[in-house]
């Protein structure tokens, strides 16, 4: 059995087992698990809006607030499953982890995972992972050294829901949107309205 079969299978259980299953992109991957409440004193708001300047993004003048929630397109666990296989597949993750915690958004804190340490603490970031669990059916399905993989069952149907939470991308990873040159800014929200997966990677 691989390890993408193992993940269905360990993600299914998860609820009885109290256990997360993560894909790793490395078998020597090294973490610090930690105790506590993994940043749940943490808002997802409250750090968007710190990040906020009179230009952060346009066409905002000013923060516009969180995306309204959207509802799943398909099963949220079918969606991760699909994801978990394409990782695997595609080489991205090789060895598998499992994270004592409840959901996933909450292993990275858990895990003191130091991908995204240049730009955020890895509470914030567990804090927006959970807000977009629970607006856009997000899963955490792997991590790389510097990468976060999501699949997204619920995605963005309108225009304006799609650029706030682009807004809310480039806030939480701007370094995604200078990794490919040939992303085009002003049509990454028309993306999002059709995507099932979010990749995040943090220099």
């Amino acid at each position: 059995m691989g390890a993408a079969d193992w993940w269905k299978r360990l993600h299914r259980r998860r609820s009885e087992t109290g256990l997360y299953p993560l894909l790793l992109e490395y078998p020597d991957d090294s973490f610090e698990p930690v105790g506590g409440d993994y940043g749940a004193a943490a808002d997802a708001a409250s750090y968007f809006t710190s990040k906020w300047t009179d230009e952060a993004w346009p066409p905002f003048e000013e923060w516009p607030g969180l995306a309204a929630p959207a509802a799943p397109v398909t099963d949220i666990d079918v969606c991760a499953e699909a994801l978990a296989t394409a990782v695997v597949h595609d080489g991205r993750a090789r060895c598998l982890a499992l994270v004592q915690v409840s959901r996933g958004a909450d292993a990275p804190a858990a895990l003191s995972w130091l991908g995204m340490t240049n730009h955020m603490t890895v509470q914030e970031l567990s804090a927006v992972l959970r807000s977009w669990e629970d607006r856009f059916g997000v899963r955490v399905v792997g991590l790389g050294h510097g990468s976060v993989y999501l699949s997204v069952a619920a995605p963005p149907t309108e225009v304006y829901q799609a650029r706030v939470l682009t807004a809310e991308h480039y806030l939480a990873c701007p370094d995604v949107f200078y990794e490919d040159p040939d992303l085009d800014w002003s049509t990454y929200h028309e993306e999002l309205m059709k995507c099932r997966e979010w990749r995040f990677w943090w220099d």
